[in-house]
């Protein structure tokens, strides 16, 4: 084994926002449709999560990059609702569906297209592989279903952007880990494998995030 991958808060991406009062009545859960760029921008900057994400989502040493989102919408409604690590949960209340689909439009909007690395193909057959070779079995067990000493990685909740992002740059136990270490490649093969297993029955749209 060359290298132990330790996907420890694999999944771990806190986003964190100032409490916000609703502003419009709420929408449909995911109603992606009827979000509103200019809405968003709008919204993104009056609740405050421009003061740790930055005015684009582009981070902050206080706050992750958010733009592109980590997440798909339901997933990312979800995680709002109940979220898990520092961001405290915001009720429909505090900020509804609605605007949540609007920011989310607004991030996406400005969001830097995407990198080459960010457009590669995965093959599931070799990140199986991978995912033995690497040593993430041990933390994670052979599905990344979660074992004794790490959360649920399988599937990912996130997007692989957001996966090659977090693994270079990590927060919290985890440790960077840098392309000479695993490459580009090794972790989309390893994301598609992830992929290729269905949510638990117990699951959402999202699994258990940690932090």
């Amino acid at each position: 084994m060359r290298y132990r991958m330790v996907f420890a808060l694999f999944l771990a991406l806190p986003i964190s926002c100032p409490r916000v009062a609703a502003q419009e009545p709420a929408a449909k859960s995911g109603d992606a449709s009827a979000a509103s760029v200019a809405n968003g921008k709008r919204a993104f900057a009056s609740a405050g999560c421009v003061a740790c994400h930055g005015g684009q989502g582009q981070g902050t040493a206080m706050g992750i990059q958010i733009s592109p989102p980590p997440f798909e919408l339901p997933a990312l409604i979800s995680y709002v609702r109940q979220p898990t690590g520092k961001m405290p949960p915001f009720g429909a209340g505090a900020v509804s569906d609605q605007q949540l689909s609007d920011i989310y439009a607004f991030l996406k909007s400005v969001a830097p297209p995407p990198s080459a690395s960010e457009t590669l193909t995965g093959n599931a057959e070799n990140g199986k592989k991978l995912f033995t070779a690497y040593g993430c079995f041990e933390c994670h067990g052979r599905q990344g279903a979660g074992a004794g000493t790490g959360p649920r990685i399988g599937p990912p909740a996130i997007t692989l952007a957001a996966v090659l992002r977090y693994v270079r740059a990590p927060t919290g136990q985890m440790p960077p880990y840098t392309a000479k270490v695993v490459s580009d490649q090794d972790l989309t093969d390893i994301y598609t494998y992830l992929k290729s297993f269905p949510l638990p029955p117990a699951a959402s749209s999202i699994p258990l995030l940690n932090q």
